[in-house]
């Protein structure tokens, strides 16, 4: 049994009318017996200038197990004050995935 950590940063490209949704897949070098994924960090903004924000998503999804591949999702969304996700906005999410591994 070992614990092990790996640091992994998501980046979001410039966009505007959804949520963006970021898969990533990170590998161990032995299996995972668990594993979970903490925030590290964000950095988000909007792309073309100075918005008021009404709201602000930065979740991280549950880990998926797969030998020694730990897979997840990282969800991440700028609303304006106009209520619509009619702005471009992009970012980066940092993540630290911790696991339980074989050895």
């Amino acid at each position: 049994m070992a614990v092990r950590f790996i640091r992994d940063r998501v980046v979001f490209d410039p966009t505007k009318g959804i949520t963006q949704t970021e898969p990533r897949t990170v590998t161990f070098p032995s299996t995972v017996r668990t594993a979970q994924i903490a925030l590290n960090g964000f950095d988000v903004q909007y792309t073309d200038g100075d918005h008021h924000i009404l709201r602000q998503i930065v979740d991280i999804g549950e880990p998926r197990i797969n030998g020694n591949a730990v897979t997840y999702d990282v969800k991440l969304l700028l609303r304006d004050g106009s209520g619509n996700i009619d702005d471009r906005y992009h970012g980066t999410v940092d993540t630290l995935i911790i696991a339980d591994t074989a050895s």
